[in-house]
Formats: C-alpha cells, sequence, structure tokens
C-alpha cells in the first residue's frame, strides 16, 4: 500500500513538472533550463553556438566578437545581429536591453557571468573543449542546441553529412596509401615564441585520426587538450617524428620559418611541414570540422 501511494506521488510530481515545463528541461554545464516553447530571441555569447544556429537556419539577435567571426568560421553572418562586444566581457546592458529568451555560451569564457545571465534571459552554457572526448562533446552541444531551438531533425541531418564527408576523406587517404600516416599538428602562439601541439585528446586531432591518421604526439596534454613547446622544442620534436605530416597553422608575424634561431633549423630536418590556412580555426562544430579536414586534404594534396 505504502509502495502504490509513493508511486502516485512520483507520477503526479512529474505530471505537474510536466505541466509546468511541457518543452521538457534541458541540462547543461551549470545548472538546467526549461523552455515552454523555442525561442524567437536566442543570444550567442561564443562563436560555438552561433555557428551552430547558423547551421540550424536560426538567425541570433546578438552574439560576440562578430568582427573576426567570418574570418575565422567562414560562415556569413546574415544582416541584423547585434555585437555585444568580447565573448570576455559582453555588454550585459545592451544584452538585457535586447530582451532575449535564451542566451548561449562557453562556460569558459562565461560562467563567471552566469548569476546575472540567467537573471536576464534563460542561459545554457557548456564547456566545449573538456580535458578529453572534445568531438563527441561538439556533437552533443550541437544536438543540445538544436535541440534548445527546435531544430532536432535539422541537427541530426547536419552531424550524417559530415559523417559521410570523413568517411569518403578517409577512403581518399586510404587509396593514396596514407592511411595510418602519423601527423603532428602544431599552432604558432601569438607572439610568444610559443607552440601549441594538439594532443589526442583534441578535436582538431580526433578529426585528423578520423581520416585515417595518427598522431605521434605523446605528451601530456594541458589546458583545452594542448601542450606546449618553445623554440627547441618545436625543432626536437620535428626531428624525433622523421616521418611525420606536419601541419602547421601559423600567422605571418609567428611563422617559425621566419624566425632566424628556428627556421634554418627546421629547414635542415627535411621534414614535410604542410602550412594550413592561418585562419583555420580548431574550435569550432560541425562546419568548422569540415572546414579543417579540407584545409589538411588541400595540404596533403602532393605528399606521397
Amino acid at each position: 500500500m505504502q509502495k502504490s501511494l509513493w508511486l502516485v506521488g512520483w507520477v503526479a510530481a512529474l505530471a505537474l513538472a510536466q505541466a509546468a515545463c511541457p518543452g521538457g528541461r534541458v541540462a547543461h554545464d551549470l545548472g538546467e533550463v526549461c523552455l515552454p516553447a523555442p525561442p524567437k530571441r536566442v543570444v550567442t555569447l561564443d562563436w560555438r553556438p552561433l555557428e551552430d544556429l547558423l547551421l540550424l537556419g536560426v538567425r541570433p539577435v546578438a552574439g560576440a566578437d562578430l568582427e573576426d567571426f567570418p574570418r575565422w568560421v567562414r560562415l556569413s553572418l546574415p544582416p541584423g545581429i547585434q555585437n555585444l562586444g568580447s565573448r570576455t566581457a559582453p555588454n550585459l546592458e545592451r544584452l538585457a536591453a535586447l530582451k532575449p529568451d535564451l542566451i548561449l555560451g562557453y562556460t569558459g569564457f562565461q560562467g563567471r557571468l552566469y548569476p546575472e545571465l540567467s537573471r536576464i534571459a534563460p542561459t545554457v552554457l557548456y564547456e566545449y573543449l573538456p580535458q578529453e572526448g572534445q568531438l563527441a562533446a561538439m556533437r552533443r552541444h550541437f544536438l543540445l542546441h538544436a535541440r534548445l531551438v527546435g531544430r532536432e531533425r535539422e541537427g541530426e541531418a547536419v552531424l550524417e553529412e559530415l559523417d559521410q564527408f570523413l568517411a569518403r576523406s578517409a577512403e581518399h587517404l586510404k587509396g593514396r596509401g596514407l592511411g595510418g600516416r602519423p601527423f603532428l599538428l602544431v599552432q604558432a602562439w601569438a607572439r610568444e615564441r610559443v607552440y601549441n601541439v594538439f594532443t589526442p585528446a583534441t578535436i582538431a586531432s580526433e578529426l585528423l585520426e578520423a581520416l585515417g591518421l595518427k598522431n605521434a604526439w605523446k605528451g601530456r596534454a594541458e589546458a583545452y587538450g594542448l601542450s606546449r613547446v618553445g623554440p627547441e622544442g618545436l625543432v626536437r620534436l620535428v626531428q624525433e617524428n622523421p616521418g611525420a605530416l606536419v601541419f602547421l597553422i601559423a600567422q605571418p608575424e609567428n611563422n617559425p620559418f621566419k624566425d632566424p634561431a628556428v627556421g634554418p633549423l627546421l629547414r635542415l630536418t627535411r621534414a614535410q611541414i604542410l602550412p594550413l590556412a592561418p585562419t583555420t580555426w580548431t574550435y569550432g562544430g560541425p562546419h568548422s570540422a569540415r572546414v579543417l579536414v579540407e584545409e589538411v586534404l588541400r595540404a596533403i594534396g602532393g605528399v606521397k
């Protein structure tokens, strides 16, 4: 009898919760939100959710750091999206004046603002770059964004298309005898003569391994799944992996080949150092993932 009463009470509580939130609750890394209906006025405070919404055919009312977004993410911004300033310090007064019904962002940049943001509107923040499983996290967050804006079917179609593209690309490399080829992915960092090496924990490495390549880096992962080396470490890394394809992302002002202390040593290694576009974005969603792979395929074109 007591068990039956408990079950009746549980069902009643569930019914009340569903009545209060007919669209269901969506959990995120700092809590959960209830959206009775798909939101009409969405604000994105980071490039990842902005990219996701544009792929889903949803135009947010505002974003952050919009000036550089098209250059790095390589998606055009539709007219009318307001710029709220930087991703790390968005203008909260302007944000509140827009009267959004959903705010999307990244715990790493906007986590400290969560109390203020959640007072303005329901706020969903995800950790986009966990220490491991970044590709799975990207897919999961994309589908959660799709669910939040009522575009789940469209979201599933986008990921299916990405999977098919990766499979075709892997077959292409395998047919050229490049399956299992070791690689290193290196990004020059600002002007500090420091180089990020992408460990197997990063989304970029996971994408390249989905092509059948094998990350040669065995070092410890630090923040965002990256390792860092100095100029001597970069030369040593290339020397110790003579058969690896070395993909390099660098701006003109921090390209190691232009460094008089590093460039000559790198040339002496005779390594296959393959430049990617300086604005290759390695932290994005499905569109950025495809662009990264396209850059790799372009760079690898002449490799035997």
